[in-house]
This record gives structure tokens, C-alpha cells and sequence, in this order.
């Protein structure tokens, strides 16, 4: 489990901000001289949080609508933010930069 940056911090009732820092692990060989955040730790990250914020999900059954529109590089200020729809048991997620949006996607739970 690739653990969360050391900077992590509530940001508001569904949201978190971070800076990733350039040691983490996570940018181990991913990518050398060019280090970006992978698209299947933002992915683990959004949903360990979102069950730490609303409790258990579920079992997990899919991802949806997932786009990755801009790579998180290293002591970028990012926000995550969360909604849960316990209707239909997703977690909608969206990472943020100053530049606009990151990536997103729901994730789907039995």
C-alpha cells in the first residue's frame, strides 16, 4: 500500500489538499527525470479516504467515467475532493491543480 503524502490534510467537509513530496514512493520508476503521480495511486488514495470519510463503501465493483486529463507531478499543490452517493454507492473523486482539473472518476461499490 503506497502510503499517503506526508502532507495530507482535511481541506473542508469532502476535500483534502496535499503536496506529494519528491521522495515519496510513489515516484519511484514512475518516471525517471520526469516523475508523475500514477493514475492507480490516485485511484487507491480516492478511495481509502472516501471510506475513511463515509465509512465502508462496500466491495468494490468498478470504476467509471475515469479520466486522466493532466499528470500530478511532484510539491504540487493538489485538492481532492469526495462525494458519496449512498443511493447509488458510488464515490465520485476529482483531483485538482492550479491549473484546473487533474483527473476524476466514480468508483462503484456493491
Amino acid at each position: 500500500m503506497i502510503p499517503f503524502p506526508r502532507s495530507l490534510r482535511p481541506s473542508g467537509t469532502e476535500a483534502y489538499a496535499f503536496e506529494v513530496e519528491a521522495d515519496h514512493p510513489a515516484f519511484q520508476g514512475h518516471f525517471p527525470d520526469h516523475p508523475i503521480l500514477p493514475g492507480v495511486v490516485q485511484v487507491d488514495w480516492a478511495i481509502r479516504l472516501g471510506a475513511e470519510r463515509f465509512g465502508v463503501l462496500g466491495a468494490f465493483q468498478s470504476l467509471e467515467h475515469l479520466k486522466f486529463q493532466a499528470v500530478i507531478v511532484p510539491e504540487e499543490p493538489i485538492t481532492l475532493t469526495l462525494a458519496w452517493d449512498d443511493a447509488a454507492r458510488e464515490l465520485a473523486f476529482t483531483y485538482r491543480g492550479a491549473d484546473g482539473v487533474k483527473s476524476s472518476g466514480f468508483a462503484r461499490f456493491a
